[in-house]
């Protein structure tokens, strides 16, 4: 139903901590593949992907360049796109699956917790492929969620998790 897009850069100690929260996932059949968008790293990001089965796709520049680049080589309808520091929240499946379910095909962002319960910075985007191509996609500089984000504003949603 879903790819999801890493931006990596050498980020294998961060994927340790990403990857087993898709596994279950994947297993279920919510994610049909993980696309690395990878800026040439050279620690053991690539034998991660390899030995996890994702599909690794060579792209330059930022975050934001790495993230079109993986964006187009999604297959899935729908696409999970995640910052540059891979952080996903354990409970992210629960509210993904409820607006997959009845979100009426909006974009929707998940965001860390910011103080007194307000939303902090978005940590990933969950967009069909149409929604994303609308919006114009990912551009390079800055920070590409928010960006991302303030071309489809009036459309998504938070999902709380």
């Amino acid at each position: 139903m879903i790819t999801v897009v890493l931006p990596t850069r050498d980020s294998a100690a961060r994927l340790v901590h990403v990857l087993p929260l898709l596994v279950p996932a994947a297993v279920d059949g919510l994610v049909k593949a993980v696309v690395f968008a990878d800026a040439g790293s050279t620690d053991a990001t690539l034998a991660i992907a390899e030995d996890s089965g994702a599909r690794v796709v060579a792209a330059t520049g930022d975050a934001g360049a790495r993230l079109a680049a993986g964006c187009a080589a999604a297959r899935s309808a729908w696409i999970l796109a995640l910052g540059e520091d891979l952080v996903l929240p354990e409970a992210w499946r629960t509210p993904v699956e409820a607006h997959l379910a009845g979100g009426g095909g909006k974009p929707a962002w998940i965001g860390e917790k910011g103080l007194f319960g307000l939303a902090g910075r978005p940590l990933a985007v969950l967009a069909s492929r149409d929604a994303f191509e609308a919006a114009g996609g990912f551009k390079p500089g800055g920070d590409p969620l928010k960006a991302l984000l303030g071309r489809v504003k009036p459309r998504a949603v938070r999902l709380r998790v």
